[in-house]
């Protein structure tokens, strides 16, 4: 039977998705080409050389928070005068990359490139509409931190693998690339707080212990009192002023005396993690909060930080049913229509009435998904049933 020429015809709604795409597509791709054709002639930018810088200096015995004879300087912009604000980790990571040729410049950048790509890819594939008006809004910081190779590329997308693992139910998965990005890039370890008010509270103790790990193995690549530097970097750089294309920057565009630009980081952390707890029985809005935070609440943050709000759209592009906190079921949530039940990318059941999932009540990780699919469980197989049968 010949098919109808209408049943491959896309729906409005499809256009729209995807020309939205096409145009954020070539919107950060313009921005791509004009900084590597006019501001950084086809180099990589400068947080690569700032990783190389730090794996060099290691090596040749020097401090990684400070400077030993004949290393180069860093330019801070008027900040604290640290040669890297990152975690020890990634120097160590570096000290391997720059025995690669040329310094592993050209595959790191290559490597985050394409992690950032892989995203973005993502990102579009589930929720078109919603990927494409972020590539338009966020085209320039995307761009940038394609340049720049920074490790945020790998903290965009290993949030995302990290959120469809909590998804699937695979907490303990999660939890560990959690650790893992905080280690390299401060900022992920928000989530580590996002796991213990959701309800988690063994896939925040793994974190909390892949976190150790990687503080041990950053401790024997540099020196015993690493940490110890790094958190006074860190304290440095939180006391002092903060960078203008962060909160202070918008808070400056809406006309805010330039007295509380300095605040404005902190205040906005200390209020973000307690929305993340009044919104812990909502997990989905209570992790958006906490990717936005990434950007927001860095007293450092740069031209690409804004591109970490890719994070926040994980919840719609892979909605999560409603968690209760402390294992009591709400009473309040209702059982999802059968439109609820449907896989479109563009809808959330995040932000509607979902069925409950009890962290502390023990789910089979297929309960769980089922419960996230808005469907019964099937009955055990024969042999491993949890009821008895029913009498002949």
């Amino acid at each position: 039977m010949r098919a109808s020429p209408g049943r491959f015809m896309p729906t409005p709604l499809q256009l729209l998705a995807w020309s939205t795409v096409t145009i954020g597509v070539c919107f950060v791709g313009f921005v791509v080409w004009y900084l590597m054709t006019h501001a950084l002639a086809g180099a990589p930018g400068r947080d690569i050389h700032n990783y190389i810088l730090a794996g060099l200096r290691l090596n040749i015995g020097h401090p990684l928070y400070g400077y030993g004879p004949g290393d180069e300087r860093i330019a801070t912009e008027g900040f604290a005068d640290y040669p890297l604000y990152s975690p020890p980790l990634i120097a160590v990571v570096f000290r391997l990359v720059v025995l690669l040729p040329a310094n592993g410049e050209y595959l790191w950048w290559i490597a985050m490139d394409t992690l950032e790509l892989l995203a973005v890819a993502m990102l579009i594939r589930r929720a078109p509409l919603l990927a494409g008006v972020a590539l338009i809004v966020l085209g320039v910081p995307i761009g940038v931190l394609l340049e720049f190779g920074n490790v945020d590329c790998l903290v965009a997308f290993g949030m995302l693998v990290a959120w469809r693992w909590l998804v699937d139910g695979h907490d303990d998965r999660a939890a560990i690339v959690i650790a893992v990005l905080a280690s390299l890039k401060l900022t992920p370890v928000i989530f580590v707080w996002w796991l213990f008010v959701t309800g988690r509270r063994r896939a925040a103790a793994v974190a909390i212990g892949v976190g150790v790990v990687c503080a041990l193995i950053a401790m024997l690549g540099t020196e015993p009192l690493i940490m110890a530097k790094f958190v006074q970097v860190t304290t440095t750089n939180v006391a002092g002023p903060a960078t203008t294309t962060g909160a202070a920057g918008l808070a400056g565009m809406v006309g805010l005396p330039s007295a509380i630009y300095a605040w404005l980081p902190r205040v906005i952390l200390v209020s973000g993690i307690g929305a993340m707890f009044v919104m812990r029985r909502r997990p989905g809005v209570a992790f958006a909060i906490g990717a936005s935070l990434m950007w927001l609440a860095s007293p450092i943050a740069s031209v690409h930080t804004p591109a970490l709000l890719l994070v926040a759209l994980a919840p719609l592009a892979w909605p999560m049913a409603r968690a209760i906190a402390g294992g009591e079921p709400d009473s309040s949530v209702g059982t999802p229509g059968p439109d609820e039940q449907s896989e479109a990318p563009l809808t959330s059941r995040e932000f509607a009435p979902g069925p409950t999932l009890s962290t502390k009540s023990a789910l089979s990780r297929r309960d769980r998904v089922a419960a996230r699919r808005g469907t019964r469980a099937t009955r055990p197989r024969q042999g491993h049933s949890r009821w008895p049968d029913p009498a002949p």
